[in-house]
């Protein structure tokens, strides 16, 4: 069964590009962009397009490694009771609790992230 990640802004989420789910099987890979900033790249959605999309992480200064280990963690995780639905970074402050994968807030030390996609 598929994984999907999720990831979300802080703010009520009704906007263009506050959050977005991909298909962990569409992961293309995560690099550092700098000490404080690493990209998330996902395969173009139809094949055609040259860039995928892409989600820049913004987070504590030289914790690339720490963010990347987290990361594959939650790729790798034992998917009980989630229905395959993981939460890699949400900033709303109002989550609910106790409610599982939608109580998670993901990668810790994020503080900031932007979706970038051809839509």
């Amino acid at each position: 069964m598929e994984n999907y990640l999720y990831f979300a802004n802080n703010g009520n989420n009704d906007a263009a590009k506050d959050s977005i789910m991909k298909p962990a099987s569409q992961l293309f890979g995560i690099m550092a962009l700098s000490n404080t900033t690493t990209d998330i790249v996902f395969l173009p959605k139809d094949g055609t397009e040259t860039t995928g999309d892409k989600i820049t992480l913004t987070h504590t200064a030289g914790k690339f490694k720490e963010i990347a280990d987290e990361f594959a963690s939650l790729l790798n995780s034992a998917r009980v009771n989630t229905n395959n639905f993981t939460v890699v970074a949400d900033l709303n402050a109002n989550l609910p609790a106790n409610e599982g994968a939608i109580s998670a807030t993901g990668l810790s030390g994020v503080s900031a992230l932007t979706i970038t996609t051809d839509d």
